[in-house]
């Protein structure tokens, strides 16, 4: 399963519980159906990663979103984010906000 890398940023809870809760997530329970549908123009990962030319299934691809410059102007062309950073900060925020 491919894993996704988040910068701690300005989370202000406790940090262990906040790593130990999302290195248990997948990609998908972060990029959640309805997150997709609400903040990009697809229904789901799969569906976004498929817009923007990135291959989920390679830790490669989704290790670029975070390096690559042209990711982030297909993020932001298909979605309400700035940038790939943008993307994942608020949908773990969101994932944190649930639990």
């Amino acid at each position: 399963m491919t894993q996704i890398r988040l910068c701690i940023g300005n989370y202000s809870g406790d940090v262990q519980t906040h790593l130990d809760y999302i290195s248990d997530s997948n990609v998908y329970d972060v990029f959640t159906d309805s997150f997709m549908s609400e903040f990009t123009k697809a229904s789901n990962f799969t569906e976004f990663c498929e817009m923007i030319g990135c291959d989920i299934a390679s830790q490669s691809d989704l290790d670029k979103l975070q390096d690559d410059a042209c990711f982030d102007k297909a993020i932001q062309s298909n979605s309400q984010f700035a940038s790939w950073q943008d993307m994942v900060e608020t949908a773990y925020q969101r994932l944190l906000d649930k639990k």
